[in-house]
């Protein structure tokens, strides 16, 4: 009798197995919900000075859902994907704001990456944001990190375009001595060609308890969300941020500056935005973070603009592990527009963080 008929069966399981094991797909995700007692600075009456009690989501991260996979190609390279959809847990909406982000608007791409480095194309993280959670106590927390409020936050930052970038394509380096970089382009994918572009630059190096990073974009049009731009419109960003653990405590300090040109009226400023923070484990399991950021809004340069605003916000919060996964946190915040008649807001909230 052949042995054919049993060995050919036996070879395609060995092959499929290896192949399996060449290959992996991950779900993953944050859920964060806050309750709490939230007022904003504003006039006496105003929607933003009012205090509300509320249920609030992603105070500390912005709640997603994840999915990951990676494939070994051989000879050093694989190929991957990344999908990851925000998600608001106390409606059980999709997105941070609304409808206006997509379903995928954390991460939708595709990559290579071999020993000379990573390509990625499709939606990803913008690099000024990248550069802000890799240096700050909160991470970029959207509810209670002053730095990420003043810039990228829908109510005060100025950053016209977004934390995630669409229609991109980025390049990062390998580590080398410590040292990384990325670049990035975006393509608003219009017809007029002077209003379309993108582009990011990100390095970061890090020794022992050491870590300084640097990034800087420049955006204009369809690439940013945040307005209705027209021809010559466009906003420079760049930024300088920098960690140290000392044992103790790990402090961070940053600072931005975002230069606007071809605007009219109140949207020709210029902003200059700047923050302190810190991390200071108190018991095995809990920490206390604190941070203040500050933004000074000014005309540009020839601007008939009046607009000078200076706005500024203190964090304070203790975050408590439960276990590897899951944590509880309180936080005060206060927030306070150097603008005659507004009064501060002070803002006190309680959440539970969980990560699967």
């Amino acid at each position: 009798m052949s042995l054919q008929k049993y060995i050919a069966p036996a070879a395609l399981l060995v092959l499929g197995s290896a192949v399996q094991a060449q290959s992996s797909l991950n779900v993953y995700g944050v859920i964060d919900l806050a309750i709490g007692s939230y007022q904003f600075s504003g006039t006496d009456g105003s929607a933003d000075n009012r205090r509300v009690t509320r249920v609030e989501p992603n105070q500390l991260t912005t709640s997603y859902l994840g999915f990951k996979g990676v494939e070994d190609l051989g000879g050093g390279l694989k190929a991957g994907f990344v999908l990851e959809g925000f998600l608001r847990p106390d409606t059980g909406a999709s997105g941070r704001f609304g409808s206006a982000d997509p379903m995928w608007s954390r991460n939708a791409n595709v990559y290579l990456q071999s020993g000379m480095g990573k390509v990625t194309l499709g939606r990803q993280i913008d690099m000024l944001y990248l550069a802000v959670l890799q240096t700050e106590a909160f991470g970029g927390s959207f509810g209670l990190s002053p730095m990420t409020q003043l810039t990228f936050g829908g109510k005060w930052g100025n950053d016209l375009g977004d934390s995630g970038w669409s229609n991109a394509i980025s390049y990062s380096t390998p580590v080398v001595s410590g040292f990384s970089a990325t670049a990035a382009a975006q393509f608003g994918e219009t017809a007029d060609k002077s209003q379309r572009n993108g582009y990011a630059l990100h390095t970061r190096y890090s020794s022992g308890p050491f870590t300084v990073v640097g990034a800087w974009q420049t955006v204009g049009s369809t690439a940013a969300p945040k307005a209705a731009f027209v021809k010559g419109q466009r906003q420079n960003f760049g930024l300088i941020g920098a960690s140290y653990d000392a044992g103790f405590a790990k402090f961070f300090a940053q600072y931005g500056e975002l230069d606007n040109s071809g605007f009219t009226g109140a949207k020709n400023i210029d902003t200059k935005v700047w923050q302190l923070s810190a991390s200071v484990p108190v018991t095995p399991s809990g920490k206390i973070l604190t941070a203040f950021g500050q933004s000074k809004e000014r005309p540009s340069e020839g601007s008939a603009s009046t607009v000078r605003v200076t706005h500024s916000i203190f964090t304070l919060a203790y975050d408590h592990n439960l276990s590897k996964r899951t944590d509880v946190y309180a936080a005060y915040m206060m927030d306070y527009e150097k603008v005659s008649g507004y009064n501060k807001g002070h803002t006190y909230t309680l959440g539970v963080r969980h990560a699967f």
